[in-house]
C-alpha cells in the first residue's frame, strides 16, 4: 500500500480542522490501538464529516503518517533544545548531562501515549508504505553531542551505538510501562534511570 499524501490546508482555519482531526485519532489510539483505529470514528469524534476527513486523509495511512510526522517534529525539537540548554549550561557529570537529556522525553512520553502505541505498532501499520520513523535517529545524534565532552578516549567510538542504544532501550521500556498503573509506572521508570545512568558511568 502506498502512502497518500495529505492535502496541506492552506488557511488558520483548515490547520485548525487538520489539528482536531488529528487530535481525534491520537484520543482513538488510545481506546482502540492504532490497528483498530477507523476513518469513520475519527470523523464522528472530530465531530465533522466523512468529506472533510477525506479532503485532508484521503486514507488511514495518511491519517497516521501526518500524526506520526506531528510527533516527530515535537520530539526533533526537545532535542534542539536540551543541546542549546546544556551548551548554555553545562551539566557537571555525565550522569546529569543524560538525566537533563531523557527527562523531557520521558515527560513527552507520559503526556502522549498515543505516540508511545503507535510507534510499537509501525511495523505493522507502515509496512509497505515506504514511511520509517526518523526522529530516534537525529535524537541519538543530539544525545552524542551533550555527552561527548564526558567520554574517555578509549570509548569515543562506542558513543554513536550507545546513544542509538540508549534511545531504544528508553522507547522499549516505556512501551512496555504504558499502561501499567501509575505506582508500577514509577518503578518502572525508576529502574530504567539507574539502568541508564550505570550504562553511562563506564564510558568515563
Amino acid at each position: 500500500m502506498t502512502v497518500s499524501i495529505a492535502k496541506a490546508p492552506s488557511q488558520d482555519r483548515g490547520q485548525r480542522r487538520v489539528d482536531r482531526l488529528l487530535d481525534a485519532a491520537a484520543d482513538l489510539i488510545l481506546v482502540h490501538g492504532a490497528e483498530g483505529l477507523r476513518m469513520d470514528m475519527v470523523a464522528k469524534h472530530a465531530a465533522t464529516s466523512p468529506g472533510s476527513l477525506y479532503q485532508f486523509f484521503p486514507n488511514r495511512a495518511a491519517l497516521l503518517t501526518a500524526l506520526a510526522e506531528r510527533y516527530g517534529a515535537v520530539i526533533e525539537a526537545i532535542a534542539e533544545r536540551n543541546v542549546q540548554g546544556q551548551a548554555a549550561n553545562p551539566p557537571a557529570s555525565i550522569e546529569q548531562a543524560g538525566r537533563d537529556f531523557l527527562t523531557p522525553f520521558l515527560a513527552f512520553y507520559e503526556a502522549n501515549p498515543a505516540y508511545v502505541i503507535l510507534t510499537e505498532a509501525s511495523d505493522r501499520i507502515f509496512a509497505g508504505t515506504g514511511y520509517a520513523f526518523g526522529e530516534d535517529d537525529q535524537v541519538s545524534l543530539k544525545m552524542k553531542d551533550v555527552l561527548q565532552p564526558f567520554i574517555a578516549s578509549g570509548h569515543q567510538t562506542r558513543l554513536d551505538i550507545v546513544c542509538k542504544l540508549l534511545i531504544a532501550t528508553t522507547h522499549a521500556a516505556i512501551a512496555a510501562a504504558v499502561k501499567l498503573p501509575t505506582a508500577a509506572k514509577r518503578d518502572w521508570v525508576t529502574e530504567l534511570d539507574a539502568l541508564i545512568i550505570a550504562y553511562l558511568r563506564s564510558l568515563n
